[in-house]
C-alpha cells in the first residue's frame, strides 16, 4: 500500500516503516529517523522519505528535503497534514502558496493537488489517513 500518488512517475520508494500494524500505538523518534535518514543514498539526491507508522488506514512519513528541491504536484487520496520539524518548506494547493516555517502545519482535504518546496534544508511529518476505497 502506497498512499501517495505522483503524477511524475518516479521510483521514490519510501523505506520500511518502524512501527505499524503489530499493535495497537507506538512511538518514534524524530531525530534518529532523520539520523537514518541523512546517512541514505536518497538523501545523497536531495529528498529522502521514510514511513515511521503505519496502518491500513493511516500512515506518516519522514521527509527531508535539501534546500531548493522540489516534490513535484501530486495527490494523496486521503486527508493529510503537513507539518514542517526542520527548516522551511512552501506548498502550492488549491490554488494558495502556503508557507510552513518549522513548527507550522497545513492540512489539506482528500485528493488536494500540491507540491513541495524546500527555502531551506527541511524535514516534515507527512500524516495521511486513507479512505475505506484505498484500504487493502
Amino acid at each position: 500500500m502506497e498512499p501517495e500518488h505522483t503524477q511524475s512517475g518516479g521510483t521514490d520508494q519510501p523505506q520500511e516503516a518502524s512501527i505499524g500494524t503489530q499493535g495497537h500505538s507506538g512511538t518514534f523518534d524524530i531525530e534518529k529517523e532523520l539520523d537514518e535518514l541523512h546517512r541514505s543514498t536518497d538523501w545523497q539526491r536531495g529528498i529522502a522519505r521514510k514511513v515511521v507508522i503505519r496502518y491500513p488506514d493511516f500512515q506518516i512519513t519522514l521527509r527531508a528535503m535539501k534546500a531548493n528541491t522540489r516534490i513535484p504536484e501530486h495527490h494523496n487520496p486521503g486527508r493529510i497534514c503537513v507539518q514542517t520539524v526542520r527548516g522551511h518548506i512552501r506548498m502550492n494547493a488549491d490554488g494558495r502558496l502556503f508557507d510552513l516555517p518549522q513548527g507550522k502545519a497545513l492540512v489539506l482535504d482528500q485528493a488536494v493537488t500540491h507540491d513541495v518546496e524546500a527555502v531551506e534544508e527541511s524535514a516534515f511529518l507527512l500524516t495521511a489517513a486513507l479512505p475505506a476505497s484505498c484500504q487493502h
